[in-house]
């Protein structure tokens, strides 16, 4: 409903200030539906389908990520920009009603036996606060350096912020988490692999499109191309890893996923000066299947192992991961890039290639640190969960 409402308001202004204000009730919108989706599936399957059921929701959001991203490109086009959120309004609205009709008959039995309890506001603020002066902290150290005066107050304001709020949980003065998050099975392990993957391939959204235009020569037809390749592949990948997670195990294709993916960050910074297409178009297809194979298998190693009444709360951790990867990615490889070509002459090749590197060895620590985590490895982790649904 809030996403709906911003995005039917924002297709009727004509000036940038409240259109910039309206995306953050649209992104609050968003970010609800991307974590309660994963919730709720965890809650409707059993153990040993669960790892189908979550890939098929996470390839059902890539291939809602490639069909907007077209249908917005031809929308605005044709019919302007306002058209992208005027086609989005039907579609929420769509959602809402099949959400008030489905989840009130599937979900109100298991809701009326939650003991009910209060909002825990302090705890909230103290935890929103911390993640946004760490956010704000690396944005501003990526523009002012990472020993500029703001960014460290900010970066110093967030880790009291969040050892106040630990302390606070674990007395319980805070509860908008619950006491023992970080002791399920497997959550630890799954946010660290998740905001690692995310730190590692991120850089394809903000430096791969300098190397397509600056480098390759290309336009932006061919730079969507390959962004709608690697959202596909993400679509194939989610698929097929969730069916693998409940059949061989949910550490083991997440590391799967997270190789993948470094051998495609690898292949993907090392075609220099003259790239072939044929290799780029390799690369992006290995990421977006990399990609889409971790986030299916980690989120159901994640959700595999929590009680049903933590779902929201794991999911939510999840989710949390990922967005702060995105930012530390930015920070993180913008700064390394600008530091490598101070050092390399200006090449930007040069500087793109070691990024990329570092990049894919993030993604290798992604997987390593689901198989390290666990007291037995890899062998304990290819177990099928046998539990009856």
């Amino acid at each position: 409903m809030l996403y709906t409402a911003a995005v039917a308001i924002i297709s009727f202004q004509n000036s940038l200030a409240p259109i910039v204000a309206l995306r953050i009730p649209q992104g609050i919108g968003v970010a609800i539906l991307f974590t309660l989706a994963p919730a709720l599936i965890a809650r409707a399957f059993g153990h040993s389908r669960r790892g189908r059921a979550l890939g098929f929701t996470l390839a059902a959001m890539g291939a809602g990520t490639f069909t907007g991203a077209l249908g917005g490109g031809v929308m605005g086009e044709e019919f302007g920009w306002p058209a992208i959120f005027w086609m989005r309004i039907p579609i929420g609205l769509a959602l809402l009603i099949t959400t008030v009709i489905g989840l009130n008959h599937s979900y109100t039995g298991a809701v009326r036996h939650r003991v009910k309890q209060h909002f825990d506001l302090l705890g909230s603020a103290v935890l929103f606060t911390s993640l946004f002066t760490f956010v704000l902290g690396l944005s501003f150290a990526r523009v002012d350096g990472w020993i500029a005066p703001l960014p460290i107050a900010l970066l110093l304001t967030s880790v009291a912020l969040g050892l106040g709020f630990a302390k606070g949980n674990k007395t319980g003065n805070f509860t908008i988490l619950p006491i023992g998050l970080t002791s399920f099975p497997g959550f630890k392990s799954g946010a660290g692999s998740n905001f690692l993957i995310t730190v590692a391939s991120f850089v394809m959204w903000f430096l791969f499109p300098f190397y397509v235009t600056d480098v390759m020569g290309k336009g932006g037809l061919t730079l969507g191309a390959l962004l709608a390749l690697m959202a596909g592949m993400n679509f194939v990948g989610s698929a097929i890893a969730g069916y693998l997670a409940d059949r061989v195990g949910d550490r083991l294709i997440t590391f799967i996923g997270a190789m993948l993916t470094a051998i495609g960050l690898a292949l993907a910074g090392t075609q220099g000066n003259a790239p072939a297409m044929t290799l780029v178009i390799l690369a992006t297809t290995v990421i977006g299947v990399g990609f889409g194979v971790h986030q299916a298998a980690v989120y159901a190693l994640t959700l595999r192992g929590t009680p049903a009444e933590y779902t929201g709360s794991t999911s939510a951790g999840l989710t949390v991961s990922q967005t702060i990867g995105t930012v530390v990615s930015i920070a993180l490889m913008t700064s390394l890039l600008s530091w490598q070509q101070s050092t390399n002459g200006g090449s930007f090749v040069e500087a793109y290639r070691i990024t990329y590197l570092a990049a894919a060895g993030i993604a290798v620590l992604a997987g390593a640190i689901v198989i390290k985590n666990h007291p037995n490895g890899v062998n304990k982790a290819i177990n099928i969960d046998s539990n009856p649904e």
